[in-house]
C-alpha cells in the first residue's frame, strides 16, 4: 500500500531552513527516505515537536552525542551519505494529539511500511534492543571502582555490627512469622 505523505522535502540539505520553520510547534509522524539506497531504506519517527526534533537532527554537537553513546542507524546513515542524500517526509500532522496517539500512529506506520534504519520495530519502546559488546564492557567498566560508590567499598566493625543488628528479628525484611516464631527465609 502506497503511502502518500502530507508534505515531502525532496533534499533535506538544502530545505533544511524550511523544515525547521514550516514543522515549528507542530507534532507527527516523520519518514527520512535515502535516495542512495536500492529502494530507499527509511526511518519512522514521531514527536510532539517536529522542528525541536529536526533541530537536533542537524546539530553536529547532538549527532556526536548520540553516536557517542548508542547506536542510530539513521544518524549513522545520514553522517555516512550526507544530507542532500534523504528525502524527508511529514506522513501526518497529530497537532492535539497524546504521546500515546502518536506512537499508535507511529506503530500503524512501521508495521506497514517495515522501515530499514528503524533499530526497534514497536515504537516508543526498547523492547527487543540488544547492546552491543562495547557498550556491555562499558557498562560493566563504569560499575567498579571509583565512579561508583558502593561496589569495592570496605566498612569498618562498628558499621558492620550497625548493619547487622538492624536485619535481626521482626526488622528483617527477609523474616515472616509463622505461627507465633521467627523464621528467616
Amino acid at each position: 500500500m502506497a503511502v502518500v505523505p502530507i508534505v515531502t522535502y525532496s533534499n533535506a540539505d538544502t530545505d533544511k531552513l524550511d523544515i525547521l520553520k514550516n514543522n515549528k510547534k507542530k507534532s507527527g509522524i516523520y519518514r527520512w527516505i535515502n535516495k542512495e539506497t536500492f529502494g530507499g531504506k527509511s526511518y519512522i519517527g514521531s514527536t510532539t515537536n517536529l522542528s525541536r526534533r529536526f533541530r537536533v537532527y542537524y546539530s553536529l554537537v547532538n549527532i556526536e552525542r548520540i553516536v557517542s553513546r548508542s547506536k542510530s542507524h539513521i544518524i549513522s546513515a545520514i553522517l555516512k551519505y550526507g544530507y542532500s542524500n534523504f528525502r524527508l517526509e511529514i506522513l501526518e500532522y497529530c497537532d492535539g494529539s497524546t504521546r500515546e496517539d502518536l506512537i499508535k500512529r507511529e506503530q500503524y506506520y512501521i508495521d506497514l511500511l517495515k522501515p530499514e534504519y528503524n533499530i526497534l520495530q514497536k515504537a516508543g519502546s526498547s523492547l527487543g534492543f540488544k547492546h552491543s559488546e562495547e557498550t556491555l564492557t562499558k557498562m560493566s567498566t563504569a560499575q567498579v571502582g571509583a565512579k561508583n560508590t558502593i561496589f569495592g567499598k570496605k566498612h569498618s566493625e562498628e558499621t558492620r555490627a550497625k548493619m547487622s543488628s538492624s536485619r535481626a528479628g521482626e526488622k528483617n525484611p527477609m523474616t515472616i512469622t509463622l505461627f507465633g516464631v521467627n523464621k528467616i527465609i
